[in-house]
């Protein structure tokens, strides 16, 4: 877009509204707001509504009330909202001017218009910004900003692990242009000159971007998972995960607790709260989440809605007498098809899974060999009673658990595993079966020790001091071959049948096998039977 004399360079955020659309008020709510049609050569092409702003004191100025030469009358903010929508190719564009963003209806734009639309046109050379969400850690929300533009693979971005939220760059150079900048998600924002006769075609460019496939080329693997945010698209998913609950079909529907907790710290979990009197019974307590039981205590209309799952509590009473709860709805894990499309629910959050990545990440997680390793079920066990009755009931294993070792210049620690056996070379890590995020910070650590053991000597040095007579590394200083040492990942599992995980769990374990096996490892699984 060649600048023009009287134009000015802006900040404009535009949104596409869904097709179907017909009229601007079916998607719009502008009631007291000013309508301008806005012509050329006799023709509308566009309509302009808005709003004047209203003046306010800004709150800070009352703590500055009364000093002497500070003149509060002079200050005030000053809000106004306005909206440029045409037609093109029979689609609404909205550019939104202030707040007036929130006038639209949130079921009535397109999602990913902006992130689509920023792949397209931006240099893939010129990024400035990502912001993205680690699905090993589904609430880790992070941005990172790069002090000039680079490309995507020069970020700290792991398309097995990290999902695309938004990304800023800049638009190729072309002769006598001026540079642009794209930002977007669902929205596009574009710094660029503008005249209300350039409107129509900014929409005709980011339309064509937005219809184009080639980012699918550039970067493949984009469609691999996404975050769900249709609302309607929502409301089916939990319609439908409802329906599931009220019948009883728990079949790829179940419980697991969403984050990390220390195990010997809790006394149970209950589905029901019951105050703990001495006149009064307490709460019946489960020593883990299962979807059965809770259905038998739970009361369940037939008439059951999400939100209805939302208000409902997951209660975790603690050793200390304390008191916590979780939403149902984030505990819920659920695995559903619709439209020929699979659908996984997470720590709260429906994600959208390409149904190639699907078989994908389940034949990399199958062809994880069964290891050959034999440990006893657990029992009535917690986590750390159980790890420390196996090292003292059978030869030639030592309690790692809770053992931590300094890294990163002491910046922070991490466990060596919770059993190791130094005559097989077998380094064992442990947890109990729980949510994604849970899974994963187990395989997490089985990837930082693993990389420690093998390339830091001060990393064996320190591990040398924790590990007990008869199990010391012979020479901490010698670089131990990986190709003789195997990497167990155990889960304790009440399940029956073979070890099965969530979607997102088999995603971060196959980062963390591909990664093992680069470093010579090998690499197994192992569910311990209750």
């Amino acid at each position: 877009m060649k600048p023009t004399d009287d134009g000015r360079k802006l900040k404009l955020t535009v949104f596409l509204i869904k097709d179907g659309y017909k009229d601007i008020e079916e998607f719009l709510s502008f009631k007291d707001f000013q309508v301008v049609p806005v012509e050329q050569g006799g023709k509308q092409i566009g309509t302009l509504i808005y709003k004047g702003g209203f003046q306010s004191k800004p709150s800070w100025a009352s703590i500055f009330e009364g000093l002497p030469g500070f003149d509060s009358g002079s200050i005030f903010n000053q809000s106004s909202k306005a909206l440029y929508i045409l037609e093109h190719e029979g689609r609404w564009f909205c550019f939104t001017f202030g707040y007036a963003r929130h006038l639209i209806d949130e079921l009535a734009y397109e999602r990913n218009f902006g992130l689509i639309v920023t792949l397209n046109l931006g240099d893939p050379a010129a990024i400035k910004s990502i912001d993205k969400i680690n699905i090993s850690h589904v609430s880790l929300h992070s941005r990172e900003q790069a002090a000039r533009e680079i490309e995507l693979a020069n970020f700290e971005f792991d398309n097995d692990i990290d999902l695309l939220k938004s990304i800023t760059a800049k638009l190729p150079t072309v002769d006598g242009e001026d540079q642009e900048t794209l930002s977007g998600r669902d929205s596009v924002t574009i710094y660029t000159t503008v005249t209300v006769d350039v409107f129509l075609d900014i929409a005709k460019r980011l339309y064509a971007a937005f219809k184009s496939t080639n980012y699918k080329k550039r970067y493949p693997w984009l469609g691999k998972i996404r975050e769900e945010r249709d609302a309607q698209i929502i409301e089916t998913l939990d319609s439908a995960l409802a329906s599931r609950i009220v019948k009883k079909n728990f079949h790829k529907v179940w419980l697991a607790i969403p984050e990390l907790i220390v195990w010997e710290e809790v006394r149970g979990f209950a589905f029901k709260h019951a105050s703990e009197r001495p006149t009064k019974a307490g709460p019946v307590l489960y020593q883990d989440l299962n979807i059965d039981e809770w259905s038998k205590v739970a009361k369940i209309d037939n008439d059951l809605t999400a939100k209805q799952l939302k208000s409902k509590k997951i209660f975790v009473y603690w050793q200390d007498g304390r008191g916590s709860s979780w939403s149902l709805y984030r505990c819920l894990n659920a695995e559903i098809d619709l439209s020929h499309k699979k659908y996984i629910l997470n720590d709260g959050d429906w994600y959208n899974i390409e149904p190639g990545y699907v078989t994908e990440v389940n034949d990399f997680y199958n062809s994880v060999p069964n290891s050959k390793i034999k440990l006893p079920a657990y029992g009535a066990n917690t986590e750390p009673s159980y790890l420390k009755s196996v090292a003292a009931s059978l030869e030639g294993y030592a309690l790692m658990d809770r053992q931590e070792v300094m890294i990163g210049g002491g910046r922070s620690r991490v466990e060596f595993c919770d059993l190791y056996s130094k005559d097989k070379k077998e380094i064992i890590h442990v947890k109990r079966y729980g949510g994604a995020s849970l899974l994963s910070h187990l395989f997490s650590q089985a990837l930082v020790s693993g990389n420690c053991f093998l390339h830091e000597m001060d990393f064996r040095t320190r591990l040398n001091d924790l590990l007990p007579h008869g199990f010391k590394l012979r020479n901490p200083k010698e670089q131990p071959n990986a190709k003789d040492h195997e990497v167990c990942i155990a889960i304790m599992s009440k399940e029956r049948g073979p070890l099965e995980l969530p979607f997102f769990s088999k995603v971060s374990l196959k980062h963390a096998v591909k990664t093992l096996h680069n470093l010579g490892y090998k690499v197994t699984k192992l569910k311990i039977e209750r």
